[in-house]
């Protein structure tokens, strides 16, 4: 048995590292004593779970002065060791528990369904907490972060930086030092012993510090138990956790097809930007130059004084006709499709044709959930080509449900605004409503609508809509007089934030809000509580059994595989099972059946479908119906 002794908080720790299948006895014993919780933490090769090169290296486990480290691939008597612990614990403490569940999942006869269960994760209880990053003037939800401000702000940057320097002395790269780096390395079993404590420490000290609007209990659905906040949010990350782990498949092929085709755009558009004086599309001086050299001498400047060539610069000269910012934008789009997504789903497909994303459950500031890997939330809407390397599981197609107007609904609801309410109880079109109340096209009607839902202002409205400030001040104002009840609520709003720091939503969720930007308090109120309407759809989802059929949460939309044949089943149950009503008001939901890839989705026309969806070209009357349904203006023009 190794020791070490280091001090946290100016209290020692002692961390106990395990060698040989003698000193098993004696950590089993300390197990027992302490089973109640434990905090706990793995060190791994990578953040690749998925992958067949992935190890588990070190286990480790935790109390408030002392740990117990578990070096796993010495053999399987350690390994036994140590999942037996799990196992045999009651709570286990973790920080971004997803991760170690995942990796003690794909290596050990642990499942994410065994151990979940017992966990409590340190890095949601912070976020609920506060949910502000740093960069919002918080604490922040790492684990160096939250040791620094709860725990001991001189052990985050001593060992927590760490392994930094090991890297150095190893002469490897901060991704390669965990395959690289001796398990017995000194400086490495000091790392990793100190994990489980300091979750341990932060487990304790967090819980302490929840609101008491946190433990409000919350109906989830039929059958289910009502879950306080804390609960609620541990089974949504349970449920991303087996999304995670079943990944979506890849199309190779088509996905290496398209990454050579956009390679040659590429080629040709740079080449074409060339000919028109930018020998760099990439250079934003040698743009700004071309674009000088053609007699544009209007830029937007950088704090430092440079020359922009941002979308918004390239998006006005194109709509001016101007070919230079036309190649530009499509020899960088061509760059970024292939190198920045194309590249990396081939990059981290597993040997079973799967890409498994990243699904943070709980991240943004309002708890909105953030997806890596694949770039579901980012991706430009309407675009099928990138959407189109993933598709539905063998002989099963792609179903998709959302929401219808999540966030205007939820803030109708809350405001309890006449107009609204009975626009969307009558079936009327809101953003057609707003517009003509302002004589304005109803475009900016909808982009009127949901700025004030998100929190943007006149200036705002002014840049999307390529209108004055005035213009834009004139419309917001008139939106006001049309709804008076989101008027007065957003005044409240801006109050309660203003005088406490804060709001709370319904489900007992607190979110910061500081002084000088109480205006903001309106928009966080209801992306939050929208985004707990998705979460609760999710709870019930894996509820009914249907997790297997789970792909990905988008914002306000599920997306599906299901078998084909009982595809319009599985559309009524998940149109059933995600609508919910808010105080009084539906908010209903969108079922839309697609083909064999994500991409069909937003493909349009029968010839566009059967063309490049092989399930649309074994099924064109299917092709036809679901276009029509999805296009209906096109076929009313024909008819």
């Amino acid at each position: 048995m190794i020791r070490m002794c280091v001090k946290v908080a100016d209290t020692p720790v002692v961390i106990n590292v395990l060698e040989r299948a003698q000193d098993i006895e004696e950590f089993v014993r300390w197990v027992r004593r302490h089973r109640a919780a434990l905090g706990c933490d793995v060190e791994t090769t990578g953040l690749d779970w998925w992958s067949e090169s992935f190890r588990l290296r070190l286990v480790q486990f935790g109390t408030e002065d002392t740990s117990y480290v578990v070096p796993v691939e010495l053999g399987t008597e350690l390994l036994a060791a140590a999942v037996g612990a799990i196992r045999h614990a009651e709570k286990l403490i973790f920080h971004h528990g997803t991760y170690d569940a995942l990796a003690l999942d794909a290596t050990t006869d642990l499942t994410v369904e065994e151990i979940w269960p017992k966990v409590l994760d340190t890095k949601i209880v912070a976020h609920l907490v506060d949910s502000r990053g740093e960069a919002d003037g918080g604490v922040g939800h790492s684990l160096a972060a939250l040791t620094k401000h709860h725990v001991d702000s001189g052990v985050a940057a001593r060992v927590k930086g760490s392994m930094t320097e090991i890297a150095k002395s190893l002469k490897a790269t901060k991704a390669e030092v965990w395959k690289k780096v001796p398990w017995d390395h000194g400086g490495f079993l000091a790392y990793a012993g100190l994990d489980p404590v300091l979750a341990f420490r932060l487990g304790r000290r967090l819980i302490a510090k929840l609101p008491s609007t946190v433990y409000r209990k919350t109906e989830i659905g039929p059958g289910i138990p009502p879950m306080n906040l804390v609960e609620f949010e541990h089974k949504v990350a349970e449920v991303c956790a087996l999304m995670s782990r079943a990944g979506i498949r890849l199309d190779r092929d088509y996905t290496l097809r398209l990454e050579a085709r956009l390679a040659l755009e590429e080629s040709r558009w740079t080449q074409r930007a060339q000919e028109l004086g930018c020998g760099n599309p990439w250079s934003t001086e040698q743009c700004a130059d071309a674009f000088e050299a053609r007699g544009v001498h209007r830029f937007d400047r950088t704090p430092t004084g440079n020359r922009k060539i941002d979308k918004r610069f390239l998006d006005a000269r194109r709509e001016a006709g101007d070919e230079l910012a036309e190649t530009i934008h499509q020899a960088k789009a061509a760059r970024k499709k292939r190198a920045t997504w194309l590249r990396s789903f081939l990059e981290s497909v597993d040997s079973s044709g799967r890409v498994h994303p990243s699904i943070n459950s709980i991240q943004a500031r309002t708890a909105r959930q953030s997806i890596q890997g694949i770039p579901a939330q980012t991706l430009p809407a309407g675009d099928w080509e990138i959407r189109a390397c993933f598709v539905a599981n063998e002989g099963e197609i792609i179903l998709s449900t959302d929401y219808v107007n999540m966030e205007l609904r939820f803030l109708a609801a809350y405001a309890n605004d006449r107009r609204m309410l009975n626009a969307f109880r009558d079936g009327e079109d809101l953003h057609q409503i707003t517009a003509d109340a302002a004589g304005v096209s109803r475009k900016i009607g909808k982009m009127t609508n949901f700025l004030i839902v998100f929190g943007g202002g006149p200036g705002a409205l002014a840049e999307q809509a390529g209108i004055s400030k005035a213009e834009a001040e004139r419309i917001m104002e008139i939106f006001m007089e049309t709804y008076p009840g989101v008027a007065r609520f957003m005044k409240e709003m801006t109050s309660v934030a203003r005088r406490a720091g804060y709001v709370t939503t319904p489900s007992g969720r607190r979110l910061y809000v500081e002084k000088r930007f109480a205006f903001r308090g309106t928009n966080y109120f209801v992306q939050s509580g929208s985004r707990d309407v998705t979460c609760r759809a999710l709870i019930r989802l894996h509820h009914a059994r249907l997790t297997p059929h789970l792909l990905l949460p988008i914002h306000d939309e599920v997306l599906f595989s299901v078998p084909a044949e009982h595809a319009d089943t599985a559309a009524r149950m998940a149109d059933e099972l995600m609508r919910e009503t808010v105080r009084g008001l539906e908010i209903p939901t969108d079922p839309d059946r697609g083909g064999t890839s994500w991409g069909s989705l937003y493909m349009k026309g029968v010839d566009t479908l059967t063309r490049h969806d092989d399930y649309y070209r074994e099924h064109p009357d299917q092709a036809l119906a679901d276009d029509r349904r999805r296009h209906p203006e096109t076929y009313a023009v024909a008819a």
